[in-house]
């Protein structure tokens, strides 16, 4: 293939709105109008020369707004509260079953497999204490990344919990 005949169009613009409303504008230079092409159907294509299909796929690549503060503020109780229960479920101070109705089945098998292997860090250490909860917001939910102390040891979980009809669900985890 020739490079003497390739043609970029510009990236999208996958920014989110300022707080007035405004959307930063690009310079001149990138902005040239292009006419508009035909294409095999006879209907005219946007400025960009893309089809219908790939904008649509391009914008759903795009970040998302960010949840509202509402929405946050619950993930963060949600996330307190299904972390505790794991960890009183790794100490084996309560039953696997009671992770059931906050977790998805893939993450409920992989704590599953790490209690039957005894693959939970620092178990000899003592029982273990969530000390801190930090939420970094995605679309469609939340990564979980929280610190918990076994003895003089600090020791990590992270995971994401995701939004769903009924609730918030833990979807992952990993404990270090």
């Amino acid at each position: 293939m020739s490079t003497e005949a390739m043609v970029l169009s510009p990236a999208p613009h996958c920014e989110p709105r300022l707080e007035g409303g405004e959307v930063v504008q690009r310079g001149a230079d990138v902005n040239t109008a292009v006419p508009h092409r035909v294409t095999g159907s006879g209907r005219p294509r946007a400025a960009g020369g893309a089809p219908a299909s790939i904008r649509r796929v391009v914008r759903a690549s795009c970040p998302q707004a960010v949840p509202a503060v509402e929405s946050l503020a619950t993930a963060q109780r949600f996330a307190e509260q299904v972390l505790r229960l794991l960890l009183e479920v790794v100490d084996r101070r309560r039953s696997p079953t009671h992770l059931r109705a906050y977790t998805d089945a893939r993450a409920l098998a992989a704590i599953n497999t790490m209690l039957a292997q005894d693959l939970v860090p620092g178990r000899g250490l003592g029982s273990a204490t969530l000390t801190r909860v930090k939420l970094t917001p995605a679309p469609d939910g939340a990564e979980v990344f929280a610190s918990y102390q076994r003895g003089p040891r600090t020791l990590a979980v992270a995971g994401r919990i995701e939004s769903l009809r009924d609730g918030w669900r833990l979807v992952a985890v990993r404990m270090y």
